[in-house]
């Protein structure tokens, strides 16, 4: 079997810097979601400014001719500032919400008119102490639907300075009561904290936004990560885990299910072969073959030059670990068959694959350097299963007693003979699976 090295995964500032430019991506995206959803909350403030005057215009009209509770001098103020203030409002309606065109400027802009319309119209009908006070109020908390804790802010001192021009303008004019000092004050304190209140749950809103997409992200990539062992199902069971992650990173001794698939004459095939065609032909294999040792959950230890090393009951216990194990190659060898005929009726390379299965002892875990490490398993029984392997030829599955016993019950078996093997003195029974 050949070796190929495997790139090497980052080390402490590698990850760090990871990190630092997930939590920069992530920012980015989430600044580009909230500009969306500024722009959103724009039309919709739009949308109610419009039907707010049109409903507020009608109601000035039934109070003038119908009710005949307003005085003309009055109405005609009330409505030439309500056209005024209408006439921004479709403006502002037909730019964003039409055209569709927004900047961040906007809704400052938006949130300063609105104040100054209102602070104006109050001062135009003498209303310093009438029902439309309120609406300053309406003007702060309405901007939460810009999700912009700046703009919740402005809105407030934008609210604040109009209801301060306001309390201004009532001294001095005989028709009109002064409001009070303590009243006024209380107004604007109002006025801010609600506004201070209002500006922090949108911040605190947005930063459990960003903490939520960046854990989501970090699973992501930790899941994907995780998916060069195991199938996403598997991974996502790790991650779901109380240890997480570190499933399969701590050191450990464990009973499993080896299997080890190895291609037969694959060096004097490689020699004679173009090496874009050969990466690309292994490619091809292998990503069918992980694809069937995911459909059965098996842990991808690593690949080998041409060869497979598959693990099953690790990093999670399989109670039925031999009988996935053998399945499994039984179904690569499937797969092989279809893959050889696609490569015959294209005129290329067909492969053949000895498969061998063994369980047993094995330590499981991380290994390598600070700056490199691998997920592996290691023991006479990885060792034993290579030796099994070996000793397959192309399109066979073989497996040693202790699989047989353990999986007899669902497969068929005959007897390859006692063979010797390489490092061992006792030579050892071993059976080939039939009907793989």
């Amino acid at each position: 079997m050949g070796r190929h090295k495997k790139a090497p995964r980052p080390g402490r500032p590698a990850r760090l810097f990871s990190i630092m430019a997930l939590t920069a991506m992530t920012n980015e995206k989430l600044d580009a979601f909230f500009l969306t959803e500024e722009q959103s909350g724009e039309r919709k403030i739009n949308l109610l400014r419009l039907v707010f005057l049109l409903v507020f215009l009608a109601n000035e009209f039934s109070n003038y001719y119908l009710l005949k509770v307003v005085a003309g001098w009055l109405h005609e103020r009330a409505v030439v500032t309500m056209l005024a203030w209408i006439a921004y409002a479709a403006g502002a309606w037909y730019l964003v919400n039409r055209r569709r065109l927004y900047g961040r400027a906007v809704k400052y802009v938006s949130a300063a008119a609105d104040a100054l319309f209102l602070a104006l119209t109050i001062v135009l009908v003498e209303g310093n102490n009438g029902p439309l006070i309120p609406v300053f109020y309406i003007l702060i908390v309405g901007c939460a639907l810009r999700y912009s804790y700046r703009a919740i802010l402005a809105a407030s001192a934008f609210s604040a300075l109009g209801y301060a021009a306001v309390w201004y303008t009532s001294f001095g004019n005989p028709r009109l009561t002064p409001i009070p000092a303590y009243s006024a004050v209380i107004h604007l304190l109002i006025m801010v904290m609600m506004g201070a209140f209002s500006a922090y749950a949108v911040k605190k809103m947005r930063g459990l936004v960003l903490k939520f997409a960046e854990n989501f992200a970090r699973r992501e990539m930790a899941e994907g990560a995780l998916s060069r062992y195991v199938s996403r199902q598997v991974a996502k069971k790790i991650l779901d885990s109380p240890d997480g992650g570190s499933a399969m990173g701590v050191g450990r001794r464990t009973q499993a299910a080896v299997l080890i698939s190895d291609i037969r004459g694959f060096t004097p095939l490689s020699e004679g072969m173009d090496p874009g065609e050969l990466v690309a032909l292994l490619n091809s294999y292998f990503s069918r073959m992980v694809d069937v040792v995911f459909r059965h959950d098996g842990t991808l230890d690593k690949f080998v030059g041409d060869a497979l090393i598959v693990v099953f009951n690790d990093p999670f216990e399989q109670t039925d670990a031999e009988k996935r194990a053998v399945a499994c190659a039984a179904e690569m060898q499937r797969e092989i068959a279809v893959f050889n005929g696609e490569q015959r009726a294209g005129g290329r390379h067909t492969l053949g694959v000895g498969i061998g299965v063994h369980c047993g002892p094995v330590i499981a875990g991380n290994v390598g350097s600070e700056s490199r490490m691998d997920y592996t398993v290691m023991g006479d029984t990885v060792n034993f299963a290579s030796r099994l392997q070996g000793k397959a030829p192309a399109g066979a599955v073989f497996v040693s007693g202790a699989v047989k016993a353990k999986t007899e019950g669902s497969f068929t078996y005959k007897s390859a003979g006692v063979m010797d093997f390489k490092g061992y003195k006792e030579p050892a029974e071993v059976f080939e699976l039939q009907a793989a």
